[in-house]
């Protein structure tokens, strides 16, 4: 993988692992609740499940295009639509936050992940776009450490930033703003990537 594939994959994922999901709020509102430390737990065991399910996702679509190679066009442009469909998404931007919630233990955190339909769609997105079968297996891992980099270091801002960043992107004029932000560069993304 070159320097240019891997800050494409970067620009692609950038907004979807740092945006506001349910894992997100979870992190934003413990990292207010309870602090740093006490969210490290929370925060380890849903990254855990994350790389767990990247690379089960990479492997499993490594033998599927092994064989079944004429797939990969197939997979390609369902993951330009699905990035179309997000950026959609991103623009009908809407959150609401949870003040209320109790501390967050590892079993939580595993709980929370499995059952995360936002994160699963985020290694499908960059195996579909980034991946080529003729890279083999050590692309999968690169592209697994980039992506478990980017999820873990989202988390730990949502964490830091805690209730301010909640509170700060609840708010009605940011949530346009951000949709339009994050739309956009998913919009322009899912565009440069079916003309390539």
């Amino acid at each position: 993988m070159n320097m240019e594939t891997i800050l494409s994959c970067v620009i692609t994922l950038l907004p979807i692992t740092i945006s506001p999901g349910p894992a997100n709020i979870l992190f934003a509102a413990s990292g207010s609740s309870f602090g740093i430390k006490n969210s490290l737990p929370f925060w380890l065991s849903t990254n855990s499940v994350c790389i767990l399910q990247t690379l089960s996702i990479g492997f499993g679509l490594d033998f599927i295009l092994k064989n079944y190679p004429h797939t990969i066009e197939i997979i390609h442009y369902i993951g330009v639509a699905f990035l179309l469909y997000l950026a959609f998404k991103f623009y009908n931007l809407s959150i609401s936050s949870k003040d209320d919630i109790k501390p967050l233990t590892f079993t939580d955190g595993l709980v929370v992940e499995f059952l995360n339909v936002k994160y699963l769609i985020i290694p499908t997105i960059m195996f579909s776009q980034f991946y080529q079968p003729t890279d083999g297996y050590s692309q999968i891992i690169l592209l697994s450490i980039l992506l478990a980099v980017l999820t873990m270091t989202s988390n730990i801002i949502w964490i830091i930033g805690g209730k301010s960043l909640a509170l700060f992107v609840s708010q009605k004029n940011m949530q346009k703003k951000q949709g339009i932000i994050f739309g956009s560069l998913l919009l322009i993304t899912a565009i440069w990537l079916a003309i390539n």
